[in-house]
């Protein structure tokens, strides 16, 4: 574990690594879908949107200064895809317009427990804190609910910036936010990838937060040199 004291800007990816949605994806679309037609099974609906956002790269298809409409866009095909998949017959457009706007709401997603306080702990230390996300617009406001924007310098949003993890532009951004070199970074999320491969293809530490490793298929020889690390309290322990 690196000793954090040896940097000057902690950056962390916001989805997987300080929140995530509750209680799940599959569960808040059928929810929402049992309203407008029939009935859909939760975990088939996790399955089919998880394929359909790694077939997508996640939210890498809108990191080009996206505006409302184009986000909006995405969103909308790949929700359709999913449910025409599942069989679904109910109403897609009022549905999708209410499912679109509970995703930017608090109350639909989760901080992981100790995250305020670790985040706090941070600041006080003295950290610049910034968040680097493959996200669209609806983030500032979803931050802004769960009490997160008041420990962050910035927040960069994937969509709205015009470039997204795991390329360098993002975190050159970050640094340029921050006012820091790249040495004197490090940045925190859950994918080896866009976190830990991207923020080191611009020159900064990283640190891959690995929630379920039970779940992960990742080979020791791909997390060799890595640092792994299961819960946000470990950026703080021992002083």
């Amino acid at each position: 574990m690196p000793d954090l004291r040896d940097y000057k800007a902690i950056f962390f990816d916001a989805g997987g690594t300080l929140l995530h949605p509750y209680p799940s994806v599959g569960q808040i679309y059928s929810e929402v879908a049992a309203r407008y037609g029939d009935a859909v099974n939760p975990d088939a609906i996790q399955r089919g949107f998880h394929q359909a956002w790694l077939e997508r790269d996640g939210l890498s298809g809108l990191a080009s200064h996206a505006s409302e409409k184009v986000e909006r866009a995405w969103w909308h095909q790949l929700v359709r895809e999913v449910f025409e998949k599942a069989g679904w017959k109910g109403d897609f457009e009022p549905f999708f317009t209410e499912l679109y706007d509970i995703f930017a709401r608090p109350e639909v997603w989760r901080l992981y427990p100790g995250t305020l306080e670790v985040l706090a702990t941070l600041k006080k230390r003295g950290h610049i804190l910034g968040v680097v996300s493959n996200w669209d617009r609806r983030l500032f406001p979803l931050c802004e609910g769960l009490g997160l924007e008041n420990y962050f310098q910035f927040i960069i949003a994937s969509a709205v910036f015009g470039a997204a993890k795991p390329s360098a532009r993002i975190f050159q951004e970050a640094l340029r936010r921050a006012g820091v070199a790249p040495q004197e970074a490090i940045h925190v999320g859950d994918s080896l990838e866009d976190d830990v491969r991207g923020a080191q293809g611009a020159g900064l530490d990283a640190i891959l937060i690995n929630r379920h490793p039970e779940r992960q298929a990742l080979q020791v020889e791909q997390l060799r040199g890595v640092c792994v690390i299961h819960d946000l309290n470990e950026l703080v322990s021992g002083g």
